[in-house]
């Protein structure tokens, strides 16, 4: 249909409806040989049923407290499962990383997660905090759900991701008390204290085997003491014991005590911490030396949880080695599986191995390592940014070191299905790049995963990268690093509509870029400062700075982004009033668009095309251009943009006096926008009933145009 650019008769795109949404079910499996909590979940059982039998409370927020290691996410998740009967569309689940020792959770990246995995798109997901709130809600609305908060750092990191449906039950747990949350809120605080003595011996009975425990009772009770009766410790302690069948009870607890007694000078006064610490180290050092390394070299990774590939880029083991090892850590508990070659460890693990990198790894292997591991980001994000967008322009980044194999994707969907899997270590990489000192890879991944931020508008995550990746550019004093610094973090500023700040960016960046001779970020302050002028409709201050942009990309011959100039030339003599000019762009825009085979753009440059047209009158026209955009939207499966097509589209039949037409196509958008932004939908809805009420004899019939 592009090719025929005139298309007699009408071109209908049919939906099937939208699929019901999915029903969540998030929490991790429960913990083996969970006991001792009977109290504690016959609480939570009684906070659920204490408004009337069959009745929930109208939110219940148990803040369960407790220090690092205790079982506050045991209890949650086992109580989660036991009472699932009563929640049948779902749990959630998200860890907050409160308390992590990388950045913790935003309430606004929980919120996108959740929101994702309830069916929304990303496209429906607003970009501000309290909207994205608005909408958490109102998808709740009529659904009895749990939500379960684990590892809350504060309360103003939970306060947005509280439901106010009465079907719904949230449980948060914290090392924290969560004093706000009880006080404004009116969560029911439960706080854990460890095990009392017979119910420690009793799960130190269960992992070890009754036979074994009653063979040696006393050995099992200094056992118990010596883990301070911590559920975290009782168990690593248990499997330790458990995995050496050969060995009396006592002869394990005699090691146990003196490694206690030699790590008590690291351990602050809480028993507790010494026990955590005491058990780890029994742990790490009946190891055997290559798992030792694997294990204490986990620790200078600074996201949440890592794959197999950036293990062996850690590590330089092969595959199999590295499988084989990780086996052996979860094993004995030192790492746990979250996923397909995927792995993450406690919290408290995670400290403790960086404890053990410190001490028995030299300056020089750890620097290596954490370049290696930095490196492999950097340049697997790089090559999934360009399968993800073959067509973006090439981004300033270091050779690849001779030990870097980074991964190669065959596709965007790959591609995108890695960079969803990495985003938050990607945040935390970029993040702690300045503290290990990795200042390059501090400015040079933002650029590598600002197509992906932008195009799932993660605005938040968009704007602190760009402002780290400044940062780190200026540490070295790296012109270019902080021109393109500059340039994404203004249109990050665009993506918030926050313009001011956005206008000060570009401006900064086409300062450096003419002070440099840099002739492609001249173009790009340019062109952005004009986008930014066209949302401020200061147009003809948009149309010098476009001007100025083509004539530079053109002398570079940059053909995408001359082509993207151009139609933003167009767009603002639209705005203009200026319709001739505009549709002179335009079609430059389009041609060239065509030629490099930029589909999704052409489709956008169409849509300009229409709009044009449909202010001078020209109907028919742009009811052409509307059913071509539309027809490549839907072969790049861009729905939202599709639907909005589909929107502007029935308007025009609307105006051209085709009500059918505006009806179908109309039911159409519907259709597609249900599940992915009512708002829109039930703003089109409105305008199908307002064309109901009106005589649809006033129209021309539709087979008279």
């Amino acid at each position: 249909m592009v090719q025929a650019r005139d298309i007699a008769g009408g071109v209908h795109f049919h939906h099937a409806g939208p699929l019901p949404p999915p029903t969540p079910r998030q929490l991790p499996p429960q913990a083996a040989h969970f006991t001792g909590r009977e109290a504690e979940l016959a609480r939570l059982d009684t906070l659920l049923d204490e408004r009337g039998a069959g009745q929930l409370p109208t939110v219940v927020v148990s803040a369960i407290a407790g220090s690092p290691g205790i079982g506050k996410t045991s209890l949650a998740v086992s109580w989660g499962h036991h009472a699932q009967d009563r929640f049948p569309d779902g749990q959630l689940y998200v860890n907050l990383r409160g308390y992590d020792p990388s950045p913790p959770m935003t309430a606004g990246q929980a919120l996108g997660f959740f929101l994702r995995s309830m069916g929304l798109r990303d496209e429906q997901i607003p970009i501000h905090l309290e909207d994205m709130t608005a909408t958490f809600r109102s998808v709740l609305a009529g659904r009895k759900m749990l939500v379960v908060l684990d590892n809350a750092g504060t309360a103003e990191q939970v306060r947005p991701l509280l439901p106010n449906e009465p079907g719904c039950a949230v449980l948060v747990t914290s090392r924290s008390r969560l004093s706000g949350l009880v006080a404004h809120d009116g969560a029911h605080r439960l706080t854990l204290d460890v095990l009392a003595p017979g119910k420690a011996m009793l799960l130190l009975r269960d992992v070890i085997g009754t036979d074994r425990a009653n063979r040696e009772p006393y050995a099992v009770a200094e056992l118990a003491r010596l883990c301070a009766y911590l559920p975290l410790a009782l168990r690593i302690a248990a499997e330790r014991v458990a995995t050496r069948p050969h060995f009396a009870i006592s002869d394990l607890v005699d090691e146990l005590a003196a490694e206690h007694n030699r790590l008590d000078a690291l351990a602050s006064d809480d028993d507790e911490a010494t026990a955590v610490r005491t058990v780890f180290s029994w742990s790490y050092t009946a190891l055997p030396p290559p798992a030792a390394r694997v294990f204490r070299l986990l620790g200078l990774h600074p996201g949440p949880d890592l794959g197999l590939d950036a293990v062996i880029a850690l590590t330089g083991l092969t595959p199999p080695a590295a499988r084989r090892v990780l086996g052996g850590l979860i094993a004995v508990h030192l790492a746990t599986e979250t996923g397909r070659d995927r792995f993450q460890l406690h919290d408290l693990l995670r400290v403790y191995a960086a404890e053990r990198a410190a001490t028995d790894e030299s300056d020089n292997d750890r620097k290596a390592a954490t370049l290696h591991l930095f490196e492999w980001y950097l340049h697997t994000a790089h090559a999934a940014l360009f399968a993800f967008y073959p067509q973006h322009p090439k981004i300033p980044i270091d050779p690849i070191g001779p030990e870097c194999q980074p991964l190669t994707f065959t596709g965007d969907s790959q591609a995108r299905g890695w960079f969803a899997a990495e985003h938050s270590n990607l945040m935390a990489i970029i993040r702690h790049a300045p503290a290990v000192g990795q200042h390059t890879v501090g400015w040079q991944l933002p650029n590598a995963v600002d197509c992906y931020l932008s195009e799932y508008h993660h605005v938040a995550d968009q704007i602190t990268v760009h402002q780290q990746g400044l940062s780190a550019a200026r540490q070295l004093d790296h012109q270019l690093g902080q021109r393109w610094a500059y340039g994404h973090l203004g249109e990050a500023y665009q993506n918030a509509r926050r313009y001011d700040e956005a206008v000060r960016c570009h401006q900064h960046g086409l300062e450096i870029a003419r002070q440099t001779d840099d002739e492609f970020g001249q173009g790009s302050s340019l062109s952005d400062l004009a986008d930014c002028y066209i949302e401020l409709r200061r147009c003809r201050e948009a149309v010098e700075y476009k001007r100025q942009a083509l004539n530079i990309y053109r002398a570079i011959g940059h053909q995408r982004n001359e082509a993207l100039t151009l139609m933003g030339l167009g767009d603002a003599f639209r705005l203009l009033g200026e319709f001739d000019k505009a549709m002179t762009h335009l079609c430059l825009s389009l041609d060239l668009f065509m030629k490099i085979e930029a589909g999704n753009n052409q489709a956008l440059t169409l849509r300009s095309m229409a709009r044009v047209h449909h202010e001078r009158g020209q109907n028919n026209d742009a009811i052409d251009h509307l059913q071509q955009a539309v027809a490549l939207f839907r072969e790049q499966h861009r729905d939202y943009a599709c639907a909005g097509t589909l929107h502007e589209l029935g308007t025009v039949f609307r105006d051209t006096g085709l009500p059918r037409e505006a009806r179908e196509t109309w039911r159409e958008a519907i259709a597609i926008l249900a599940d992915l932004d009512p708002e829109q939908a039930t703003q089109i809805q409105g305008k199908l009933k307002a064309l109901d009420t009106r005589d649809e004899h006033t129209y021309f019939d539709s087979s008279h145009s």
